[in-house]
């Protein structure tokens, strides 16, 4: 490429198109992820003067990732806190930027490791045309910047680079400020090109491979430790409370738990169950109504991308990338309460490299076979595979689309979001509301939030450890919040568990329902949100008045 434009490179053209891809998706669905404006809020009160604060005046550490609140604020200060649709906008250009370095970097390293110029586009193509990946890419989320610094630490790794310990430091620091749980990825991916290298492949011993990573090592560090230290003064801890409120919703994990549940997880991977499946799939899609032969063939990319790792002819990078890719899929199905969908991302991208690394091997091997047209056939036949699976997941792309283009108008524009201004004219500014979805409507109604399970709350938190996790009843009593709002199962769970409090203490002043609409729907994967058609809005009750005396 050299000597060549750069408005003619293929780096051009590839980041062009990545970016195209989740710009298309965002202008066509307007989708905004619910955990955005949990994020948002705390941006917004940085962004103003307020702090890095849910509620204002409380040093609470309501998200998880530094660049996930910190981005969105220079959004809004970029565009003077006058709107938060354009904030949101030019977050959303920045993550589509960040897939686009994604997309170059990872067709770059699959170049660099000798792939086939048909396996290195296949690999990309996939990643492009991944459903979850996209949307995540634009509805709010860091998945972007976390797929970006992940492709940067490949690059790194098998770059010619003089310095690339320093790069590979550069991105596993980029990735600690992404997400903090990001060193499971960093271990996994390093770990399993110590323990499969072949110096044949890397040009690395595996005693250079150590001191490159403790090189890297340090200057990750030098990189994460100020928001450590900026986290534990300002907060008074460097642990998110969301981990600390998703951890005390999901009970005690140990090592001695995890091991005793991998038969489970092995026999949940055969099944096509658990997030090793789930990563090849769009959001949610054991719930909707997706076709079984979709299901059947992400069983097969997990079971696959899971088990390369044993096959003894495979390359260093290709074994990797699998021994990661099962092990981010026994993280996900044990310690997390649940393998939420922007979870999955990651994992999706190593089980595309896994599989896209198996494909260049194919590739190679069939181009020495001495007879041409044998090898042109099994040639074409590959080629076919690989771009079939591309188009299978356009097909999953474009029907996601239709799907979060009606989730957003009518369920997250209109009902939760309803919900939030409701409160927000119908409220005292300090009164406080106990409920699950706490983005929209706890962004738009500004109120203090006693969320399920407590991301927002200290006192939620605390009250589950008294009482214990799934008693609303217990809680709300213990909490006595001015609001709640409900769907029906929880109305149910509340009711039977004490059937007076929502008589005496509460009474029902409005209901946000779009289960009409949702029957008349006919897009894709519908069932996925039946759990969000219906809400009920409580008010606590005034207390009885005294019988006048004469």
């Amino acid at each position: 490429m050299i000597g060549t434009p750069f408005f003619r490179s293929r780096q051009f053209w590839l980041f062009t198109i990545a970016c195209s891809v989740p710009l298309l998706f965002a202008l066509y669905t307007d989708h905004v992820w619910e955990d955005f404006y949990i994020t948002f809020r705390s941006s917004k009160n940085l962004a103003t003067g307020h702090g890095l604060v849910f509620n204002v005046g409380d040093r609470l550490h309501t998200f998880t990732s530094p660049l996930g609140v910190l981005l969105p604020a220079l959004a809004s200060l970029l565009t003077f806190n006058s709107s938060d649709t354009a904030a949101l906008w030019v977050f959303r250009l920045m993550g589509t930027g960040a897939f686009g370095m994604a997309a170059v970097l990872l067709f770059e390293t699959a170049h660099r490791l000798r792939f086939s110029t048909l396996a290195a586009g296949c690999l990309v193509g996939w990643l492009i045309t991944d459903a979850k990946s996209v949307d995540f890419c634009i509805n709010g989320m860091e998945t972007p910047f976390m797929l970006a610094f992940f492709t940067y630490a490949l690059w790194a790794m098998f770059s010619s680079s003089a310095k690339r310990w320093l790069h590979l430091g550069l991105a596993w620091g980029g990735l600690m400020w992404t997400r903090p749980d990001s060193f499971i990825y960093i271990a996994l991916l390093s770990g399993g090109v110590w323990l499969f290298n072949n110096p044949d492949h890397t040009g690395f011993r595996r005693s250079e491979w150590f001191a490159l990573f403790l090189r890297a090592a340090g200057v990750c560090t030098a990189i994460y430790l100020p928001w450590l230290i900026f986290a534990w003064t300002y907060y008074g801890t460097p642990v998110p409370h969301t981990i600390t409120a998703k951890a005390a919703l999901a009970g005690p994990k140990t090592i001695t738990g995890f091991f005793t549940s991998l038969p489970d997880i092995a026999r949940n991977l055969w099944a096509g169950r658990g997030p090793a499946p789930a990563a090849f799939l769009p959001s949610y899609a054991a719930v909707g109504d997706w076709p079984e032969v979709t299901a059947e063939i992400a069983r097969w990319m997990g079971v696959v991308s899971a088990l390369l790792w044993v096959v003894p002819w495979l390359r260093t990078v290709t074994k990797a990338v699998s021994l990661s890719f099962l092990g981010a899929c026994l993280y996900l199905a044990y310690f997390p309460p649940f393998y939420y969908p922007w979870y999955l991302c990651l994992p999706a991208l190593l089980g595309f490299i896994a599989i896209g690394g198996l494909l260049a091997q194919l590739l190679d091997a069939v181009g020495r076979l001495k007879r041409p047209v044998f090898s042109k056939l099994l040639r074409g036949g590959l080629a076919v595979l690989g771009l079939a699976l591309i188009g299978l997941n356009l097909w999953l792309t474009f029907a996601s689309a239709q799907q979060l283009k009606f989730r957003q108008e009518v369920i997250e524009t209109g009902s939760r979001r309803k919900i939030g201004e409701w409160l927000r004219v119908h409220a005292s500014p300090h009164d406080t509301v106990f409920l699950e979805p706490l983005g929209y409507v706890g962004y738009f109604s500004g109120l203090k939030t006693y969320d399920h399970p407590g991301l927002s709350s200290r006192e939620v938190v605390n009250s589950i450890h008294r009482l214990g996790p799934g008693n609303w009843a217990a809680l709300i009593t213990d909490l006595h919040p001015d609001w709640l709002v409900l769907r029906p199962n929880e109305i149910f769970d509340i009711r039977k568990a004490q059937p007076q409090l929502l008589k005496d203490t509460y009474e029902p002043v409005q209901i946000f329902g779009v289960r009409d609409q949702l029957l008349k729907s006919t897009v894709r994967g519908k069932a996925s949100l039946n759990y969000d058609n219906f809400f009920a809005v409580y008010r606590k009750s005034a207390p009885a008045k005294p019988p006048h005396s004469p």
